[in-house]
């Protein structure tokens, strides 16, 4: 008897900048769309147009969404796809589930972008996954995705870790922080919104010697820290645009430690830092792959149902 085709899955990558769409049966040989983020409909008729006209005729049997949040993920809740308190225009409380029903017709799962990824980073294409990982982005906002003995780990809804509060740092007293909600928290200092704000340009087009990145690797040092001693991750990914920037991780890895004080001797050194603070190994795509692999499972457990 021959093989079963598989099935023909979408997958969204929802970020507050830009959409990232596949479709198709392989994830790994599917081409990447990407398109602007603007208002909720028009953003979401491209993804359907694109998604049409990858699908050659065959039938769309399921689709992940990896989206930014905040974001109801409990399946059992009416609010199941339906963004929160994002300071994204014209974003907080629309319903991402009923309008790309409406568009595409098939089932759909949901999750965070960085819950996605941090489940593509443990799990895509290895022999042994990671037990206990966290993933990090750190682009226009700041998310963090957590995997503890082989799960999720989310409490009544995903976790908030952008938000934390830090120490600042004694040579930032006059930035008011970008964070619409609480100024000064994590995301409100280190995130690509709060980069633009300081210095009217990304991470990555400050010189190699602008106080911008020691500044940036040191919040992002404490995130390293706090992570490391709430979770006691094997390994804290950290991934999205502002984390391409040049000798980033290698600053970040050194504000960890001396964030970490020597507290943990296992940690206590440059080699253990680099083992535990990495860069994505799927690089861009673990959103995307993340996604794809929720669509994937909703279509198995429909099947096994």
């Amino acid at each position: 008897m021959p093989a079963m085709r598989q099935p023909n899955i979408a997958a969204i990558e929802a970020g507050g900048t830009k959409f990232v769409v596949a479709v198709g049966r392989d994830i790994a040989n599917s081409t990447r769309h990407s398109i602007p983020t603007t208002s909720p409909i028009e953003t979401l008729s491209r993804v359907a147009r694109i998604i049409n006209d990858g699908l050659s005729g065959d039938p769309l049997k399921a689709m992940g969404v990896a989206s930014f949040g905040p974001l109801c993920i409990d399946s059992a809740d009416p609010h199941y796809g339906v963004i929160g308190a994002t300071p994204k225009s014209g974003w907080q409380g629309f319903n991402l589930k009923t309008h790309l029903q409406t568009l595409l017709g098939c089932p759909i799962a949901f999750d965070t972008d960085v819950n996605s990824a941090a489940c593509a980073e443990a799990r895509w294409a290895l022999d042994e996954p990671i037990e206990h990982l966290a993933y990090v982005t750190v682009g226009t906002g700041i998310g963090v995705g957590i995997i503890q003995n082989g799960q999720l780990a989310n409490g009544a809804a995903h976790p908030e870790i952008g938000h934390s509060k830090v120490v600042r740092s004694p040579q930032d007293t006059t930035f008011p922080g970008a964070c619409t909600f609480h100024r000064d928290c994590l995301e409100g200092l280190a995130s690509g919104q709060a980069i633009m704000k300081r210095w009217n340009c990304k991470l990555t087009d400050l010189p190699p010697t602008h106080e911008g990145l020691a500044l940036e690797a040191f919040y992002l040092g404490q995130l390293a820290a706090n992570l490391i001693l709430h979770h006691q991750p094997k390994v804290i990914i950290f991934g999205g645009g502002v984390t391409e920037t040049p000798h980033l991780l290698t600053q970040t890895r050194r504000a960890c430690r001396e964030a970490l004080g020597g507290y943990l001797p296992d940690l206590d050194s440059a080699c253990a830092m680099e083992k535990i603070i990495q860069p994505p190994r799927l690089g861009t795509d673990s959103g995307i792959v993340g996604a794809f692999m929720l669509g994937q499972q909703l279509f198995i457990t429909a099947q096994d149902a």
